[in-house]
């Protein structure tokens, strides 16, 4: 795993459904639900049934981090009977965190 300090942006942990479709070696499309692990303004790390191409490229849909468009498949590990795609968004697309309710000041 890299280090923190070597990463350009700050992954924050999410675990959410999100869409994917891609086309298989065949060119026919394919669909799964992914569960993601961690999210970034420029990628984020899935966790899905079957082995995606690196360099590939999938489709992404989640509402709720209010994601729509492209990413590369940058990795694609082997866990168990899952895998881990790691995932860069293509440009144009980047994600914004929700914005935190200020703070309460309880001094007054």
């Amino acid at each position: 795993m890299t280090s923190k300090g070597t990463r350009r942006h700050e992954r924050t942990e999410h675990a959410e459904i999100v869409q994917v479709m891609w086309k298989d070696r065949d060119g026919g499309d394919k669909f799964t639900n992914a569960r993601t692990l961690n999210i970034s303004e420029v990628g984020m790390r899935i966790e899905v049934p079957e082995p995606l191409q690196e360099r590939s490229y999938v489709t992404l849909r989640c509402d709720k981090l209010k994601l729509n468009g492209r990413a590369s498949v940058r990795t694609c590990q082997r866990k168990g009977t899952r895998y881990l795609v790691g995932l860069e968004f293509s440009v144009g697309m980047k994600w914004k965190p929700p914005a935190t309710a200020p703070a309460n000041d309880m001094s007054s």
